[in-house]
């Protein structure tokens, strides 16, 4: 294709970071609903001095339409000419409908303005370099570290295999999450509650350990009125498939999707008793010390498209999670209340300093929920 001549029009950075922000706004819209496919945000900005916003888009639920194509849509022919902002490289492959990248092509657009490159092998530079070839001006890096953050699944799935992992915390102020005899205890309040029930829309998959379903039967749902459609995937790391056929989440499996994870010692009859509930069982490697192998668990999620995993308990699978380097987020909601020497540590027999005081991870967000103090950390490089 001939390169088309390029309008000259000049280069504000300032409204390219206001445009790109704006983009990373919609992007994070249907946060963890968008499996296969990256959570991206677009905004089309009219040609000439008056810069005013043609159209939005962003990645749809189920991951197509992508986010260029929506906004291209509503933009219409008031696309020819304009500037498109989009928080990640516009795709280069084809398969049963042209690349994002072609589609800007054939709208006309005069220029596009990335956050970052998408490492997706398959576009990876290609997806910038058709649209310079049709004579289209690019920008790139532009909000790119906060670009990373938000698209740190997807680059968790390309380069390491595997889903990005959030492990979330309730704990006492002596570091604990529940008493080891007795009554269940609830350790934070009811703010508290409210935003890990928020946090649940924007993952793909919440997972815990058989442990916390024996001691809680819960359902994992998100119970926020009007985003019950938005519970993830729920998943049960049970290297030996005890996951009751009459809890409450077996019980609403053909409701919300629900996987249990097995080790190679699971029982067939459980295995097959579970799948004619409406299960899905994935049999991966038992791990170092028996269970099952959270790499493998994590590998067959990633294959599977889940590319954003919150876990939520309980200590074991924290533990395992943090000792084998498989988590890049921690959300730790500390209460008031102090539990004692009967309590269960977060960590198992590890202390909380494996998260607070490491160079693994750096302090980047603080917070209060009612009168529980939230803390999030994220892997530091």
């Amino acid at each position: 294709m001939a390169a088309r001549r390029k309008k000259s029009s000049p280069i504000d950075p300032e409204f390219d970071r206001r445009m790109m922000a704006a983009a990373l706004r919609l992007g994070r819209r249907n946060l963890g609903q968008t499996a296969t496919n990256p959570a991206v945000g677009c905004v089309i900005v009219d040609g000439g001095g008056a810069r005013v916003v043609a159209a939005r888009g962003w990645t749809a639920v189920g991951g197509r339409p992508h986010a260029e194509k929506e906004a291209l849509k509503h933009a219409g022919k008031r696309a020819s000419g304009s500037t498109a902002y989009v928080t990640l490289e516009p795709c280069a492959h084809e398969g049963r409908v042209k690349s994002c990248a072609q589609a800007l092509i054939d709208a006309q657009v005069d220029r596009v303005v990335t956050a970052m490159t998408d490492p997706d092998p398959r576009t990876n530079g290609r997806g910038h370099a058709m649209l310079g070839a049709a004579g289209i001006a690019v920008t790139t890096g532009v909000l790119a570290e906060q670009a990373a953050r938000d698209h740190s699944a997807h680059i968790a799935l390309i380069g390491k295999g595997r889903p990005h992992v959030t492990l979330k915390l309730a704990v006492s102020a002596d570091g604990m999450i529940g008493r080891r005899t007795g009554e269940r205890m609830i350790i934070t309040g009811e703010a508290a509650f409210t935003a890990v029930q928020a946090m649940r829309t924007s993952f793909d998959v919440v997972m815990v350990g058989i442990g916390t379903v024996l001691i809680d039967d819960p359902r994992l749902t998100v119970r926020l009125p009007g985003l019950e459609e938005r519970s993830p995937t729920r998943v049960i790391l049970d290297a030996t498939a005890r996951l009751p056929l009459q809890s409450r989440l077996v019980q609403s499996a053909r409701q919300r999707p629900l996987m249990v994870i097995v080790g190679p010692e699971a029982l067939s009859e459980r295995k097959s008793a579970l799948t004619e509930a409406g299960v899905t069982v994935i049999e991966v490697d038992a791990g170092p010390g028996g269970g099952v192998d959270f790499s493998g668990a994590l590998a067959a999620l990633a294959a599977r498209g889940f590319a954003r995993v919150l876990a939520e308990g309980g200590a074991e699978v924290a533990a395992s999670l943090v000792s084998g380097d498989l988590v890049d987020e921690v959300v730790i909601f500390r209460a008031p209340v102090v539990v004692g020497p009967d309590g269960v540590r977060a960590l198992a027999g590890m202390a909380l300093s494996a998260v607070e005081r490491t160079p693994r991870y750096r302090l980047i967000d603080t917070g209060w929920a009612g009168d529980d103090q939230m803390r999030r950390y994220v892997r530091a490089g």
